[in-house]
């Protein structure tokens, strides 16, 4: 068996547990490989025959293109197997799956199998999972997210990084500090389970950047919003997705009210396909506790 080394990026770890649950530990190590290189994004534009070069490279065994129709026929079949059912409550019509439909070849302007797949797989499974995927495999970000008083001259200044409570009716502001570049997207789930996008967004911050020596503020000085205060006693949730482009949200524009800043189940799904065309995003999260 191949080893699949661990995912560094939310889209990584997606990707490895799918291979998984279509190719088992003692399944064929061609159909693995081909498996993941045929539904990794930075890979949609290839051709099959490079990808089998690929495979051949890899595996240090000899697999010429013409191999790859039918290993790739392989994998879908196994695919249309653990997911089948899924996929058709999805609208995804599984004969489309087959090379050809009713014994005639489909039109050269359709989608071959793996494209059909690959569409489902990151517009509609990953953001379904995105959320709970994101939350459980998320870096503790004790130190990169810190609430601060908005109204000190040092804003950057933070006395104590272990700190994880925050003061009832108090007003603060949170401090984004990542060793790492990037682009930001911030979603904080409340005491109640509601979501909301605090960045980007026009109330907290249209401002999603973030490097090693750019620091962020949440909200920044020039935004709508003045400060966060929570009034409701619990954990306050963050989820901290920093990705390399900008993550672009379609409420998030200049026409747009600057409250509406609630993540909908609609919503999050939009979060996640975006997120999902991009590759390598790190995720991060910090609880507070709210206390009187």
């Amino acid at each position: 068996m191949i080893a699949i080394t661990p995912a560094n990026s939310l889209q990584e770890r997606f990707l490895n547990d799918f291979v998984d649950q279509v190719i088992k530990p003692n399944g064929s190590d061609r159909q693995r490989l081909c498996c993941r290189l045929r539904f990794y994004p930075l890979n949609k534009r290839k051709k099959n025959a490079r990808l089998a070069t690929t495979i051949e490279d890899e595996l240090n065994i000899i697999f010429p293109s013409t191999n790859m129709p039918g290993t790739l026929g392989e994998v879908i079949t196994k695919i249309k197997d653990r997911f089948g059912d899924k996929m058709a409550a999805d609208g995804i019509a599984l004969d489309l799956l087959q090379g050809t439909i009713g014994g005639k070849e489909q039109p050269p302007d359709s989608k071959a199998p793996w494209e059909i797949i690959y569409q489902w797989l990151w517009e509609i499974e990953f953001p379904r999972r995105g959320w709970e995927l994101a939350k459980e495999m998320a870096t503790s970000a004790m130190a990169e997210l810190q609430m601060i008083d908005p109204k000190k001259v040092d804003r950057d200044l933070v006395v104590n990084v272990a700190k994880a409570t925050i003061r009832k009716g108090e007003e603060y502001a949170l401090l984004v500090d990542f060793p790492h570049q990037g682009h930001l997207l911030l979603i904080n789930q409340g005491v109640s389970g509601k979501r909301y996008c605090l960045c980007p967004s026009l109330a907290f911050s249209v401002e999603t950047q973030v490097t090693p020596d750019k620091k962020l503020h949440i909200p920044g000085i020039k935004a709508l919003a003045s400060s966060l205060q929570y009034q409701e006693m619990g954990n306050e949730y963050f989820l901290a997705i920093l990705t390399e482009h900008p993550v672009k949200l379609s409420w998030v524009n200049p026409d747009s009210e600057p409250a509406d800043i609630l993540v909908t189940d609609e919503r999050l799904r939009e979060i996640f396909q975006e997120v999902g065309r991009q590759w390598n995003a790190r995720v991060f999260s910090k609880k507070f506790e709210v206390v009187e």
